[in-house]
């Protein structure tokens, strides 16, 4: 009786962690290769970087949770990410509504730029839209955005 009840609740102490890591995920990339764009290459940005599956569709209800969730992560990460994530924090406040999932330091037309991706929806959705930001790092202001639907 006693390896039965071991192996029955190994069992049960790994379908927890799978549950409980399906319930919310960091699911965000941060790349820092001195990458350098014009504003027309940040289309094309946008495009190649689809929500990972720990976002895509999740209720917007969830959102603050995994933008929580990726924030921190970035912050584990130290240096450029650390400083990122604290950026993010401190010039787009939390709608309830939006979770990044991408983050890049980058050059764009010769400014230094931080670039953000996140997934978005409408209240009582889900996460099916995107917007990319561009902020130039030295004063936060908006270099590009768009979005799509």
């Amino acid at each position: 009786m006693g390896r039965r009840a071991t192996a029955q609740t190994l069992i049960l102490f790994v379908l927890l962690a799978v549950a409980l890591a399906g319930c919310s995920s960091a699911d965000v990339t941060f790349v820092s290769d001195d990458a350098r764009y014009t504003l027309e290459q940040l289309e094309a940005l946008h495009s190649a970087h689809t929500p990972p599956h720990g976002v895509a569709n999740r209720p917007v209800a969830e959102a603050s949770d995994l933008r929580h969730d990726a924030l921190v992560s970035l912050r584990s990460r130290g240096g450029e990410a650390a400083e990122f994530a604290e950026f993010v924090t401190a010039t787009l406040s939390d709608t309830g509504r939006s979770v990044p999932y991408y983050g890049e330091a980058a050059v764009v037309d010769n400014t230094p730029a931080w670039l953000l991706i996140e997934a978005w929806g409408p209240e009582g959705g889900v996460l099916e839209n995107t917007r990319l930001w561009a902020f130039a790092r030295d004063s936060g202001r908006v270099l590009y955005s768009s979005a799509s639907r």
